[in-house]
C-alpha cells in the first residue's frame, strides 16, 4: 500500500522540481568542498592582493579537476598558507615527498614559484614499495590497502601534469626508494609535505626532513589516519634518535592532515 501511495503521488511533483532540487543538493556540496579555495581568495595570504589570491585559488581548481589528487582542497591551502607564512628572507625549500600523478606537486610548485622557493620532489615513480605491513582500518573506519606497486605516476607522466597545470621549472624531481635518495639531501627546508602511506617510509621521512627544517618550519604528514604511521609519529624514542623530545604533532589521531613544528 505504501509503495502504491508513493507512485500516486510522485507525478504529481513536476521533473523540473526534481532536477532544480538535485541542482541546489549538488551546489551545496560543490560549495562546501571549495569553502577553502573561496577563504584563501578573501584570507590573507603574504603581501598578495585579491587580484593574485584569486589566481592561485583559480589555478588550485584547475590542479584538481584535471589530475587525480589524493587530498581535499582544505589540506592542500593549509600548507599552502604556511608556505606564505614562512618569511621571504629565510633559507629553505619546500620538499614533497610522495607525489602519486603530480596533483599536489603542481599545487606545491605554485606556491613555491610565488614565494620564490624551489619544490624538491621524491618519489620512486613506481608506487609503493613492496612491503609486508598489515593495515588494516584506517581511524576513519576505511580500509586501507597498500600493496607494492600502488599509487604509481610515472616520472613522465608527473612532470607533464606539472608543466601543464603548475611551475615545472621550480621543481626538482628526484626517483628511486627514499631511504636511498634523501640521505644525500641536505638543504634547509621551509615547509615539507609527506604522503607516504607506509610507516617505514615515515620514519625514513622524518629522519631525513626533519633535522632540515628550519626553525619555526612545519612538516606536514597527509597520514595521520593511518594507526601505523601514528604509532611512528608518536614514537619518542625516534624522536630522541632524529636529535630532540617529540615535538607537539597538531591533528594526530584525528586528521588525515597533521602538522609538526620545528621549535623556534
Amino acid at each position: 500500500m505504501e509503495e502504491e501511495l508513493r507512485t500516486r503521488i510522485r507525478p504529481l511533483v513536476p521533473r523540473s522540481v526534481l532536477e532544480a532540487r538535485r541542482a541546489v543538493i549538488r551546489g551545496v556540496r560543490r560549495a562546501r568542498r571549495e569553502w577553502p579555495l573561496l577563504a584563501l581568495q578573501f584570507g590573507r595570504l603574504g603581501s598578495l592582493d585579491f587580484v593574485r589570491r584569486r589566481a592561485i585559488a583559480d589555478r588550485l581548481l584547475t590542479v584538481h579537476a584535471n589530475v587525480p589528487c589524493a587530498h581535499e582542497h582544505a589540506e592542500m591551502v593549509a600548507i599552502i598558507r604556511q608556505i606564505f607564512d614562512i618569511p621571504v628572507d629565510r633559507p629553505g625549500c619546500i620538499v614533497e615527498a610522495g607525489c602519486f600523478k603530480g596533483g599536489s606537486t603542481a599545487k606545491l610548485s605554485i606556491a613555491a614559484a610565488e614565494t620564490g622557493r624551489r619544490l624538491v620532489v621524491f618519489d620512486s615513480f613506481e608506487g609503493l614499495p613492496e612491503n609486508d605491513e598489515l593495515h588494516d582500518k584506517t581511524i576513519f573506519g576505511d580500509v586501507a590497502d597498500f600493496r607494492g606497486g600502488k599509487y604509481a605516476g610515472r616520472m613522465s607522466e608527473v612532470s607533464d601534469n606539472v608543466r601543464r597545470w603548475g611551475e615545472v621549472d621550480v621543481c626538482e624531481l628526484v626517483p628511486g626508494w627514499f631511504e636511498d635518495t634523501m640521505p644525500a639531501f641536505r638543504e634547509p627546508v621551509a615547509v615539507a609535505f609527506i604522503d607516504v602511506d607506509l610507516a617505514e617510509s615515515t620514519r625514513t621521512c622524518l629522519s631525513h626532513l626533519y633535522p632540515l627544517l628550519i626553525s619555526g618550519g612545519v612538516l606536514f604528514s597527509h597520514d595521520g589516519h593511518l594507526p601505523l604511521c601514528i604509532e611512528v609519529l608518536r614514537d619518542a624514542r625516534m624522536w630522541e634518535g632524529i636529535g630532540g623530545p617529540r615535538p607537539i604533532i597538531t591533528g594526530l589521531g584525528t586528521s588525515k592532515l597533521v602538522s609538526i613544528q620545528k621549535p623556534r
